[in-house]
């Protein structure tokens, strides 16, 4: 099964996933396609499309293939995984900042009313 073949399967779901589906564009020299038809295909890139604010944006993509009767079939897709992970570990980590500079910041102020008393 050729690259084209997958990828005409594959476009349509993945601009479901968008914002802006008719501002999708597939970087051809980013895309990965593994497997066979007897496996299946995991194909991973990344698309560019506008965002809720029209600003073209790049996320990553993933899609699972597997062949059914001779037909290319999407089992399995996903948009912005890797950005996803990426906001949440931020996300954590500042969320650790903030709790450790609330629980200083109490206790000083603990320890300079005391001072006062």
């Amino acid at each position: 099964m050729s690259n084209e073949e997958i990828m005409k399967v594959v476009k349509p779901v993945i601009c479901r996933q968008l914002k802006s589906p008719a501002s999708a564009q597939f970087p051809t020299e980013l895309l990965t396609i593994v497997g066979d038809e007897t496996s299946g295909y995991e194909v991973s890139g990344f698309v560019d499309s506008q965002n809720g604010y029209g600003a073209m944006i790049r996320n990553d993509f993933t899609a699972k293939i597997v062949i059914e009767s001779g037909i290319p079939v999407v089992k399995d897709s996903s948009v912005a995984a890797k950005a996803n992970v990426e906001r949440a570990k931020q996300f954590g980590a500042n969320y650790l900042a903030i709790s450790i500079f609330t629980f200083i910041s109490a206790a000083i102020m603990y320890f300079i009313i005391m001072a006062m008393v």
